[in-house]
């Protein structure tokens, strides 16, 4: 073997193990960013079920802002907070003297309250302005996580709308 071949080979087999490199680097942050995702949507499900839940057995809407809803209740405290922090990025559930985190990195949180009635030609509601008016709920939220230096979001927005069944 001449020296001019062993030089070949290496630069070969350098750009060989690089590329392999290079794939194996992008396929690590690609699992990364899909664990991410996965973990966070099971976030935004657990939540959306807790809500669902205590939005459907919540007997009066008492209050409400675009980042806060409070309801009465027939069980324990009678009086259900929940509260959007966008300074923490957290939804919590208040529950008398119980605080439990429902989502961790929330970006954006939004709720809307609108009445029993439909608009026409549409599926949308109408907004109420009183509590007392209130029949459904929309959530809308986003979060995200830095992951490897970057900020990878999850789906843009994530949305449901919420009835209250116990109301008359």
């Amino acid at each position: 073997m001449t020296l001019v071949e062993i030089m070949v080979a290496t630069v070969i087999g350098t750009l060989v193990l690089a590329a392999a490199a290079s794939l194996m680097l992008y396929n690590a942050r690609s699992l990364a960013t899909l664990t991410n995702y996965v973990d966070l949507d099971q976030y935004s499900r657990r939540a959306v079920d807790r809500l669902s839940q205590d939005i459907r057995q919540a007997t009066a809407l008492i209050s409400f802002t675009a980042t806060e809803l409070q309801f009465s209740t027939a069980r324990g405290t009678n009086v259900l907070y929940y509260i959007y922090d966008p300074t923490a990025r957290t939804l919590a559930r208040r529950d008398g003297s119980t605080r439990e985190v429902l989502l961790v990195g929330c970006d954006a949180l939004t709720f809307t309250v609108y009445g029993r009635n439909n608009s026409s030609n549409s599926f949308d509601q109408f907004p109420v302005s009183t509590a007392a008016d209130a029949k459904l709920i929309k959530l809308n939220w986003s979060c995200s996580r830095t992951l490897l230096g970057s900020a990878v979001h999850t789906e843009s927005v994530q949305t449901a709308k919420l009835v209250m069944r116990k109301q008359d």
